[in-house]
């Protein structure tokens, strides 16, 4: 039971810490915004933990961040921290990743990637937007990322129907329209700053991700089993 999660929220969080990852070493960034970003490493842990009770090993990610998190000063992360230890959170997560992808077909293989780049980069920008990160260049790539992502769901997600008998299909069709739509939906909201020029503020971000998330966790459940 929800162990069609597992094809959903590992590729996101594995995403997100990435993205994080990059920033938090290679950007241009003062020692304030690195330690805000910092902060937001247990959460991810916490969501790894939680995992944790649908396929055990998956615990050990959020238990290594969380380590790396007791061990550093938030402001010095990049210079003193034991980074080693994000670096092993990464692989350990990447080679569960993988363990999950192959344990699938075809259909779940590419859901599960496609997974990682779409919600990968809505989380990560959400992440920076609570740590009131100034990287600009980000604030547009990153919403970018995740419209080529919802595209590519909606390719993968039409590949995987065909698959289905018309009798099962009939049968869910009123969901995975709700579910086409929510994508849009999340599109619209994570993207709205690029279309207005506008400031961007945290509300919209958040609700395109937490759409999309509710989207991708719907395909999931009507149509990528483990």
């Amino acid at each position: 039971m929800y162990t069609y999660l597992l094809s959903v929220i590992p590729p996101m969080l594995l995403g997100a810490q990435v993205v994080l990852l990059v920033i938090l070493l290679k950007g241009d960034i003062c020692p304030g915004q690195r330690g805000r970003i910092h902060k937001q490493f247990p959460i991810i842990a916490v969501a790894w933990l939680a995992l944790g009770l649908l396929y055990w090993p998956l615990a050990l990610v959020g238990a290594l961040i969380l380590f790396f998190f007791s061990q550093v000063k938030v402001k010095k992360t990049r210079d003193s921290g034991p980074i080693w230890l994000l670096y092993v959170a990464i692989a350990v997560a990447a080679f569960f990743n993988i363990q999950l992808i192959l344990g699938g077909d075809w259909g779940n293989m590419l859901f599960m990637l496609v997974a990682m780049v779409t919600l990968g980069a809505s989380l990560s920008h959400v992440f920076l937007l609570l740590a009131r990160s100034r990287l600009q260049a980000f604030h547009r790539l990153l919403p970018v990322v995740a419209i080529i992502g919802a595209m590519l769901v909606s390719i993968v997600v039409l590949l995987q129907s065909s698959q289905y008998s018309i009798a099962y299909m009939h049968d869910i069709t009123l969901p995975l329209i709700v579910c086409f739509v929510s994508l849009i939906v999340s599109v619209v909201f994570s993207s709205w700053h690029l279309f207005t020029q506008k400031t961007i503020q945290k509300t919209q971000p958040i609700c395109g991700f937490i759409v999309s998330f509710s989207a991708l966790v719907g395909f999931s459940s009507l149509l990528f089993q483990f």
